[in-house]
């Protein structure tokens, strides 16, 4: 039998890497993973920011726009005290931007800074079945 021992340990093994430097090795790339995590989370972070302005600015233009064939529609239908319309229609061309003009920024305001959610959709889907029947006179 042999008094040899194996070199099991690879702290034993003298061209190898010791445990001390195979430590550091795994500290520093720890280091440097919580660093990317942190990167990351600022990134994300920024993104949103990014995001909520993005639906701020898209919801002003929808407000503009519409406001702008509001006022095109109504100055183009109305000279003074005469209307060159049907009574729906004149109506219709007030009452369809501004429906608009909400509905679009509510849906980017929730879709932005509260995110959607699966029970949106059918609160969504309830309340325009709930007004089309309105509409229909069920």
């Amino acid at each position: 039998m042999s008094d040899e021992i194996p070199p099991i340990d690879p702290d034993l093994e003298p061209e190898g890497p010791s445990r001390e430097n195979r430590r550091e090795e795994l500290e520093y790339e720890l280091l440097e993973a919580e660093a990317a995590i942190s990167k990351l989370a600022r990134r994300e972070i920024g993104q949103r920011y990014a995001i909520k302005w993005i639906a701020v600015v898209s919801g002003v233009v929808v407000i503009v726009g519409m406001a702008a064939i509001l006022w095109h529609l109504v100055h183009s239908a109305f000279w003074g005290p005469f209307l060159f319309a049907s009574p729906a229609f004149s109506v219709a061309m007030v009452v369809a931007p501004i429906t608009s003009i909400t509905t679009i920024t509510v849906a980017l305001f929730v879709g932005a800074f509260r995110k959607f959610e699966e029970k949106d959709l059918e609160t969504m889907g309830n309340g325009v079945s709930g007004a089309v029947g309105f509409m229909k006179g069920n």
